[in-house]
């Protein structure tokens, strides 16, 4: 786990420098899963982690789609899927339950304290309301010159990350 942390911190720098995270950095962390996968449970575990890899892809692409994550942060779920043999199911499933926490947290916390984030959560209501009436789903417009409304994903899945390695949570 100690090369997936160390690829995540250059991501929260890459991703709070540039509001991206660089193919260089996943390909780095998933080779290095499906190697330690390999190594430790032969061929069938690198088969079930590619598999997670892409429910994980499948399960997460339409919200790419739709504007509200971006493409690095699918790929960092995918990524940390590439470890589903080490971290187990529940594992992963708790990871990603609690990054989401986390980043709810975060949100309503810059909702309380910035205005602007409070009118992000007006228009998220008007986005969900139209796509309740006409079914359709619209591009999520998000304005990344209002730092102070986005929230950077990869700061959630680490801090989410480093709870799991010490054993917070399972």
């Amino acid at each position: 786990m100690g090369i997936l942390i160390g690829v995540f911190c250059v991501a929260i720098f890459m991703d709070w420098c540039h509001y991206r995270i660089p193919n260089a950095c996943i390909i780095v962390g998933m080779t290095a899963g499906l190697i330690m996968t390999y190594m430790s449970y032969s061929m069938n575990g690198l088969l079930e982690a590619a598999g997670v890899v892409v429910v994980i892809f499948m399960a997460f692409y339409p919200f790419y789609l739709m504007g509200a994550l971006g493409a690095g942060d699918v790929k960092m779920f995918m990524m940390v899927g590439c470890y589903h043999c080490h971290i187990g199911t529940d594992g992963l499933v708790h990871y990603i339950l609690v990054t989401m926490a986390i980043a709810a947290l975060i949100s309503a916390v810059k909702m309380a304290v910035y205005a602007e984030s409070r009118e992000r959560l007006f228009y998220l209501m008007r986005y969900l309301r139209k796509v309740a009436v006409t079914g359709t789903f619209d591009p999520y417009q998000i304005d990344k010159t209002q730092k102070r409304c986005v929230v950077r994903l990869s700061i959630p899945a680490f801090m989410s990350l480093v709870l799991m390695c010490a054993g917070v949570y399972v």
